[in-house]
């Protein structure tokens, strides 16, 4: 490259060399490299939004069931792994969907971006982050189950069997 911009300098001052731009497009893309972090953060959050709101509805609804139980000998304890239990199984079931559906999905729409950005349409998988992403959500759903194992301890029996 120097030597070309020194010749053709030599033959007319006029002449000069520039680098090929980046795309535009290749630039913006290149800016905004954490919206996979963001958008799976946001995504994360609504579903244990999501869990919360299914659970405590659940107790709700199910108060008469949480009554009866209560009444056969479950203790608080029971309840509360009862509701956690829910909470691993909705967690475990959602991800085994989630997952795989998740990741032919994204590399589908990264494919076709790629493509129209006009840059190789590598993929690559984080498979440590996607491992422990699973006991994440167990963990993670299992504290939002602690607010609705807490109002399923507090269901008195006789009032509530007597209002059925």
């Amino acid at each position: 490259e120097s030597r070309l911009h020194h010749r053709l300098t030599a033959a007319d001052p006029n002449f000069y060399l520039q680098a090929p731009a980046t795309p535009t497009d290749l630039v913006n893309f290149g800016q905004i490299q954490e919206l996979p972090v963001i958008l799976g953060s946001v995504l994360a959050v609504l579903a244990l939004v999501t869990v919360g709101h299914l659970l405590a509805t659940s107790i709700r609804r199910r108060r008469r069931d949480v009554a009866v139980l209560k009444t056969l000998g479950f203790t608080p304890g029971d309840l509360g792994r009862a509701v956690a239990w829910q909470a691993t199984t909705l967690a475990l079931v959602t991800l085994l969907a989630g997952l795989p559906l998740g990741l032919v999905a994204g590399r589908l729409a990264w494919r076709l971006s790629a493509g129209q950005l006009g840059v190789v349409p590598g993929v690559s998988t984080p498979g440590l982050l996607l491992a422990l992403i699973v006991p994440a959500a167990i963990v993670l759903a299992v504290l939002v189950s602690i607010g609705p194992a807490v109002t399923a301890m507090r269901v008195h029996p006789a009032a509530t069997l007597r209002q059925e």
